[in-house]
């Protein structure tokens, strides 16, 4: 009889414990964080050097490419053609007319897919070879490693 007692206080305490709390309200002012990236960085640096560089947008055709993200059948991360912003091979755009448009919205598309721990962001983990069509770089590629701490740490 006294086994019996405990089991079933042990298992009343299951049950108090596990209905206790089901739900939290997160409040009136609940808010997701809206990390923003340095736009300088990203249309200096990671739109040429990976975006176009790899060519996430086109595809490469010698790989067996068609049109990847400026396709409207992709469903992440879409990207819109547009000339590149010259930077004049510094940091900051020397036309700022030239980061509306397109180049917003891409900008705002591949923010969407970066984190500060860049080595978990989609935009690192997809294109090195996890559930994307193929892989894009390798994992241990020195300048998309550099790039993305660099934009990660703005």
């Amino acid at each position: 009889m006294a086994v019996s007692a405990k089991i079933s206080s042990v298992l009343l305490l299951i049950v108090l414990v596990g209905t206790g709390c089901t739900t939290i309200d997160p409040g009136p002012n609940f808010t997701i964080t809206d990390e923003q990236f340095d736009a300088d960085y990203y249309y200096c640096h990671i739109e040429p050097e990976l975006i176009v560089a790899k060519k996430c947008g086109p595809g490469d055709p010698l790989k067996g490419d068609t049109s990847c993200h400026y396709s409207a059948s992709v469903s992440g991360m879409p990207l819109l053609d547009h000339p590149l912003v010259d930077c004049g091979g510094g940091d900051h755009p020397l036309n700022r007319t030239q980061t509306a448009g397109a180049a917003a919205s891409d900008l705002q598309n591949v923010s969407f897919e970066m984190s500060r721990e860049y080595l978990t962001a989609p935009l690192f983990v997809r294109p090195s070879g996890s559930n994307h069509p193929r892989a894009i770089f390798d994992q241990n590629d020195a300048q998309v490693r550099m790039l993305l701490s660099t934009w990660a740490n703005k």
